[in-house]
């Protein structure tokens, strides 16, 4: 019985025991880190995306290839981290940043009571408002097969305008459009004159990325102001979006707070 007493036995038992868990404990997390589970959830979610991407769900021989593809994506995924290709690599960090930030998104919208929407709206009132808008005819004149389109433009009758000028891919009478609008489709020169032109007469020859044009104003809407009631929807809208980037800013600016920044030469 002295030999159960004796210290060294005791100390060659605890080795033996903490020797036996570790390899144990070894063993269980090699065969976790072995298994790869496709569980139901993600063939669904695989089949789902299929059928996003093609309007159609899979045929079953379509599915297999899709699981198979996601194993061999997770098993090549996995021995990379385990190569450690993932470290430093630009885009892998920039994608789990851009995750971080996307959990923001994912909480609960904020519901402002009407007050807190009404004086929010009274500071940003022109950002709801309706910019003028001017609807135009014009005559085209393309610089294909005329040796001067402008001075044709310039010399053209234009009583009887709808049998003037060369045919044009969009139509010959516009609807009342912003400028920003009527810049983007026909650019700068013909927005400014449509804006500038005074009702009713045609304009000299003006440039577009068409070729050439004569123009005259049909139409003005003034600019108008929206209600709050109008352009809840959008106050509502915009005022969530705020409210979510700048609780994504004290998040982010919390979580650097955390972290010894050193900026080495």
């Amino acid at each position: 019985m002295k030999l159960l007493r004796d210290p060294l036995i005791h100390f060659l038992t605890l080795g033996a025991l903490l020797f036996i868990g570790h390899a144990l404990w070894t063993t269980h997390v090699i065969r976790a880190d072995r298994e790869l589970v496709v569980d139901t959830r993600e063939i669904t979610r695989q089949s789902e995306l299929f059928a996003v991407e093609n309007g159609r769900p899979p045929s079953d021989a379509e599915l297999q290839g899709i699981v198979l593809a996601y194993v061999e994506e997770e098993v090549l995924a996995r021995e990379a981290v385990k190569l450690g290709l993932d470290a430093d690599d630009t885009i892998i960090r920039r994608r789990l940043a851009q995750k971080m930030r996307l959990l923001g998104d994912a909480s609960a919208e904020l519901s402002p009571d009407d007050k807190v929407l009404r004086e929010w709206f009274a500071l940003r009132a022109d950002r709801y408002a309706v910019d003028e808008r001017r609807g135009v005819e014009h005559v085209f004149f393309s610089d294909e097969g005329r040796t001067d389109a402008k001075a044709d433009a310039a010399a053209a009758d234009l009583s009887d305008w709808k049998s003037v000028g060369d045919p044009f891919i969009i139509a010959r009478s516009i609807a009342p459009q912003t400028r920003a609008k009527l810049q983007q489709d026909y650019g700068g020169a013909f927005a400014r004159t449509a804006f500038e032109a005074e009702p009713g007469a045609w304009s000299a020859p003006v440039r577009s990325p068409f070729g050439i044009h004569r123009l005259r104003v049909t139409d003005i809407v003034p600019r108008q102001e929206l209600s709050f009631e109008t352009a809840r929807a959008r106050v509502l809208a915009d005022w969530q979006a705020e409210a979510r980037d700048r609780a994504k800013a004290e998040s982010l600016r919390r979580m650097v707070e955390q972290y010894d920044v050193v900026i080495t030469e």
